[in-house]
């Protein structure tokens, strides 16, 4: 395989805009690393540090209930850090010490007794 060949085929690996696969593939969420990126390399230009809430994933921007949250989870000013550490936080598998960066939100119910 030609070196030029390899070096298309890596940056097609990572080109989420290729995302028409045969039939029976699944990749894996890549966070939408090419709008990170992006992002990143905008604020780096601008001399200025990321804005939370700047950078969207395609799934947060296509769910209409606002229910995905993407950003810092270590800025304390962040909307997803507020998150992160709310009660109703938890992630899979927690009991294996393992520490993930997708979060989930418990339903709030009702806890008033009628």
């Amino acid at each position: 395989v030609e070196m030029g060949m390899m070096e298309d085929l890596t940056r097609m690996v990572l080109n989420p805009d290729v995302t028409i696969r045969s039939r029976g593939v699944i990749e894996k969420c890549s966070f939408c690393v090419q709008r990170i990126q992006e992002g990143k390399l905008t604020a780096k230009k601008e001399s200025r540090q990321l804005k939370d809430g700047e950078i969207r994933t395609a799934c947060q921007s296509a769910c209409p209930a606002d229910a995905i949250v993407f950003g810092n989870m270590f800025d304390a000013s962040s909307s997803v850090y507020q998150l992160n550490t709310s009660e109703r936080a938890y992630g899979i598998i927690e009991e294996n010490h393992w520490l993930p960066s997708v979060l989930y939100l418990t339903k709030v119910r009702n806890k008033d007794k009628a």
